[in-house]
């Protein structure tokens, strides 16, 4: 047993996951037997570059694509940058320099996309249904003649929302637009056949698959790898689209973390659905009021965006102690600040301010859902017994009008 299960217990896998067990050894021989750097001529190096080879072709094998179309990253954030900063400063070149994403969006892609638009690009951030899933009717609306790329959280990080890649694939091909997939939360625990989904870009990170931090990967075909290359980049460090000693033991990692999420992605995956059923059940079972975030038909089910409404998001992540989640508010002074997907998915304040993100991952049991179901329908009730929103939530007061001016909306 991991010892943060004596500790907590660990239900917030969207945020990272601890290293596989398999992952540490290989990363260990790595550190230990393995420390060459694999841009060198000499046999220390040659090994080097075999383990990085060999863990790039994992990654290959689960995606099902070619060798040299994996970069070694720093993380799923530098491969987001990378993807859409470089791709559309050199399509504006040629007059393609319009930039399409959505306001859910993790926080990578808004920065990436606020950046360009602060340097004249332009840029359209659009919204998304009550569900969080793309309106494709106003998205083909958007695209125009100079729209370079559309870039789309896969599988989203607070909800578990997933997007319809397919259509989107159909649709960049149709107006010759380039489609940026963040897979971050996808990567690893559903499949993708990259042979057959046609996307142009893939991000994703290590710790997320329960490889390690520091690590994670851009998918580009080669066709547009001139697109995101660095003026002047070696070809022969990561196709000249990243520079620097490639991490060797990290990226060993993360191959490995992929060779094992290949093996076991279905069973894990059939897992981890019926705990998401279990805990849903559990809850709203014993407490009314209780809100599932999001598409439920949808999804990938290790995400799960819960509100109990009449309480205060951290105030019951506090108050549920004996588990580790995320909280989708916080209070800033005399704001209360509540998450920018919710917002942009139009769910009522007092609604979206009660939200907690429970993530459920491989290593998760029945045993910890029957913990945590019972942790949070004790805290709940604890909670609304005292509060007065709860009062006003039972006496039918128009708690959106109530909570209008302390809201501190994200301006994404």
């Amino acid at each position: 047993m991991h010892k943060y299960k004596e500790e907590q217990i660990y239900l917030d896998y969207a945020a990272t996951t601890p290293c596989d067990d398999r992952v540490l050894l290989e990363m260990f021989d790595a550190f230990k037997n393995n420390f060459g750097n694999p841009n060198s001529l000499h046999k220390y190096g040659e090994n080097a570059m075999t383990s990085l080879s060999i863990a790039r072709s994992h990654v290959c094998n689960l995606l099902n694509v070619n060798n040299h179309e994996i970069i070694f990253t720093s993380g799923a954030t530098e491969s987001i940058n990378i993807a859409i900063s470089r791709s559309i400063q050199k399509l504006s070149k040629s007059g393609k320099n319009h930039l399409i994403t959505f306001k859910t969006e993790h926080k990578a892609t808004i920065d990436s996309a606020k950046s360009l638009e602060r340097s004249g690009m332009v840029v359209d951030i659009l919204g998304v249904t009550n569900e969080g899933l793309i309106n494709f009717d106003e998205l083909e609306k958007k695209i125009t003649s100079s729209t370079a790329m559309i870039s789309v959280c896969y599988v989203n990080n607070e909800t578990g929302v997933l997007q319809d890649a397919e259509r989107l694939v159909a649709l960049c091909r149709k107006y010759s637009v380039l489609l940026h997939l963040d897979a971050t939360q996808a990567l690893g625990k559903i499949p993708i056949d990259l042979s057959c989904l046609d996307v142009d870009m893939l991000s994703a990170s290590g710790h997320k698959i329960y490889g390690p931090k520091g690590i994670g990967i851009l998918f580009c075909r080669k066709k547009h790898q001139s697109l995101i290359r660095m003026p002047l980049g070696n070809l022969d460090v990561e196709y000249g689209i990243r520079s620097g000693t490639p991490p060797v033991p990290l990226c060993v990692g993360l191959g490995e973390a992929t060779k094992i999420a290949k093996k076991e992605m279905s069973s894990d995956l059939a897992r981890i659905t019926d705990l998401r059923n279990k805990f849903i059940s559990g809850i709203t079972s014993q407490i009314p009021e209780i809100y599932i975030n999001g598409c439920q038909e949808s999804n990938y089910p290790g995400i799960i965006n819960m509100s109990f409404r009449g309480c205060e998001g951290e105030a019951l992540m506090m108050e549920a102690n004996k588990i580790a989640i995320a909280s989708g508010s916080a209070c800033t002074s005399n704001k209360l600040t509540i998450s920018h997907v919710l917002d942009a998915m139009g769910v009522k304040h007092d609604i979206a301010q009660s939200s907690l993100r429970i993530s459920i991952g491989k290593y998760t049991n029945e045993q910890d859902i029957d913990i945590a179901i019972d942790n949070l329908v004790n805290a709940t009730k604890k909670l609304r017994s005292i509060s007065p929103v709860w009062d006003m939530i039972q006496e039918g007061v128009d708690l959106d009008e109530f909570f209008k001016d302390s809201i501190d909306h994200h301006n994404h």
